[in-house]
């Protein structure tokens, strides 16, 4: 608060003057002079206590007023000196306003206009040493404010600083949340764009398929999911029935085919022909080898030949209808469609020799395909030198040619030959070996693949061997019942067993093996116990010699004779009437 100096540092001597006046006028004046006296003492009393109660303004007038009294005007005592502290009670006045200014100016907080009032007051002024203490004051209160404002600024820098980190720490959580929101949605986008079984098929297609993103093949049918028709598993089995003729035995092979194979295949793009649709290793190319090579195993077939007999019945589609080289198909389309040209009967054969664990190799001529398989060097044919033996020619495009037949166009060609087993390719023209092996139909005997021959070097030709109960001719297909192959076996006519030399048709016998001559027999009667019949007639003898004649028949009575309904006779004819 501010401080009002109420020491009237001017009016230290006034009593003194007051007094030096009373004496005076006392002395001088009499009576009246004592009216006089006590009139001045008042007002230089009241002057003193306006002094005191800093009203300079009022104490000066009671000063002038006092100078003008009868003692001090006529007298002069004094005067100079009231005078002077006149004048310095006026400096008073005016340094007393100057440090009340500077205190207002103090109090309102202006400090440096307070300290600029204080400064003008004199050194010797009686407000110095306050205006001064106030000056420290007003100085110690700048730099308050100044480190109050700096310390305000500060911490509104700080509250300034603290919002912005606050910001720019929600900014930041912002940026990380959206950053981690769109690094969600990349993350999760990335999966379901993410291949992780490596099958083509993304997470979200395998969502949409129903199937496993963490299994190549999810249905476990030996299909990549992206390339199978039915990759959850479910679809439709293709039944598949086979006939054909080995060994004398007819064939019939049922075997049902899932589509998605078939499928799988048939939307396969088409490349030129080569080993890529030699397919060993597919399922069912090994299941069908497996089941083919263990029914040639279990009736003594050669394998290769069991199974080359069963790719041979399939229908053949001959080349002008399909042009060579113009649509290969893999062998389950072949398979299922049971037919194809020299090309895809070829690549079938090739895939379950293969997998069935003997060699092949295919054979590539001007405008036709075959198959080469694997067999032993005694083995006779044409056949073509390779690495680890012969590979004898096989054709796929119709029934009957065995191993080793190739047909004459192609005896003096060179083939390229593909190699199954390790895909290398070679040229080579076919050799030839006269085949004699020995004949797994007619044991004993030995072919050269056209012809039979009774001895190992298929020197001497046969025209007829033993089948069974019979005898065939290999060049007819025709069955007889004796080794020179001269009596024909006929349906419905067999050998007699009860009468060698002789045919029987179930009825009657025969001299002829077609059972057209019929033969006088002697035989007992199917119908008659007591009778006798040679094919025509019909006796009463063992012999054939005692036809028996209408209206006569043997006697039950009396044995040895004959009964005409009315008498006995001794004779068959009922001609010797009997006594």
């Amino acid at each position: 608060m501010s401080q009002k100096i109420k020491t009237q540092k001017g009016f230290i001597q006034i009593p003194l003057l007051i007094a030096i006046i009373v004496s005076i006028a006392v002395i001088s004046v009499g009576g009246y002079g004592g009216f006089e006296y006590y009139k001045t003492s008042k007002i230089i009393k009241e002057a003193e206590q306006l002094s005191k109660e800093e009203k300079y303004e009022e104490a000066i007038e009671k000063l002038n007023l006092a100078q003008v009294s009868l003692f001090v005007k006529n007298l002069g005592i004094k005067k100079q000196e009231i005078s002077d502290k006149q004048e310095e009670t006026k400096k008073l006045v005016e340094d007393l306003s100057k440090y009340n200014q500077g205190l207002n100016e103090f109090d309102k907080g202006n400090y440096q206009e307070a300290i600029d009032l204080f400064f003008e007051i004199p050194e010797d002024s009686f407000y110095s040493n306050n205006a001064k203490l106030k000056t420290e004051e007003a100085k110690r209160k700048m730099v308050e404010e100044e480190l109050g404002e700096t310390k305000i600024a500060k911490e509104k820098a700080e509250e300034k600083a603290q919002q912005e980190a606050i910001k720019r720490s929600q900014e930041e959580m912002a940026r990380k949340a959206k950053e981690q929101e769109l690094a969600t949605k990349e993350a999760q986008e990335k999966m379901m764009n993410t291949d992780n079984d490596g099958d083509g098929l993304t997470y979200r297609r395998e969502l949409e398929l129903g199937t496993s993103d963490w299994d190549v093949d999810s249905d476990g049918d030996g299909i990549k999911d992206n390339e199978d028709l039915h990759p959850a598993g479910g679809g439709r089995y293709i039944a598949q029935e086979f006939e054909w003729d080995y060994g004398g035995n007819h064939w019939t092979w049922k075997y049902p085919i899932h589509e998605d194979w078939y499928e799988y295949y048939k939307r396969k793009p088409r490349t030129s022909h080569g080993l890529e649709y030699v397919t060993t290793n597919d399922p069912f190319i090994k299941e069908v080898a497996k089941m083919l090579k263990e029914t040639a195993q279990k009736e003594g077939y050669v394998v290769s030949l069991f199974i080359t007999s069963f790719v041979q019945s399939l229908p053949y589609v001959e080349d002008a209808y399909t042009t060579f080289d113009e649509y290969p198909k893999y062998p389950i389309e072949t398979f299922v469609e049971r037919n194809g040209d020299c090309e895809d009967t070829s690549y079938l054969l090739a895939s379950l020799i293969d997998a069935s664990g003997y060699g092949s190799a295919l054979v590539v001529l001007s405008n036709h395909m075959a198959t080469a398989i694997k067999s032993s060097s005694g083995f006779g044919g044409s056949y073509y030198e390779m690495d680890d033996g012969r590979y004898y020619y096989v054709e796929t495009t119709g029934k009957g040619w065995g191993l080793g037949n190739m047909p004459s166009e192609y005896k003096y060609q060179q083939a390229k030959i593909i190699k199954i087993w390790d895909g290398k390719t070679i040229y080579s023209y076919p050799k030839y070996q006269k085949p004699c092996d020995p004949s797994p139909d007619f044991p004993g005997y030995y072919s050269d693949g056209e012809n039979f021959y009774s001895d190992s070097q298929c020197n001497y030709l046969t025209y007829c061997l033993p089948f069974k109960e019979f005898y065939v001719n290999p060049q007819t297909l025709s069955f007889y019942w004796d080794s020179s192959c001269s009596q024909v076996a006929v349906k419905g006519c067999s050998k007699s067993t009860a009468y060698p030399g002789y045919f029987f048709d179930g009825l009657d016998y025969y001299s002829d093996s077609r059972c057209i001559q019929r033969a006088r027999i002697c035989r007992p009667s199917s119908i008659y116990y007591d009778r006798y019949y040679d094919g025509y007639d019909t006796y009463w003898d063992s012999s054939c010699t005692q036809r028996v004649v209408l209206g006569c028949s043997k006697s039950s009575i009396y044995p040895g004779l004959f009964f005409d309904g009315w008498s006995w006779y001794y004779d068959y004819q009922c001609t010797q009437k009997a006594r």
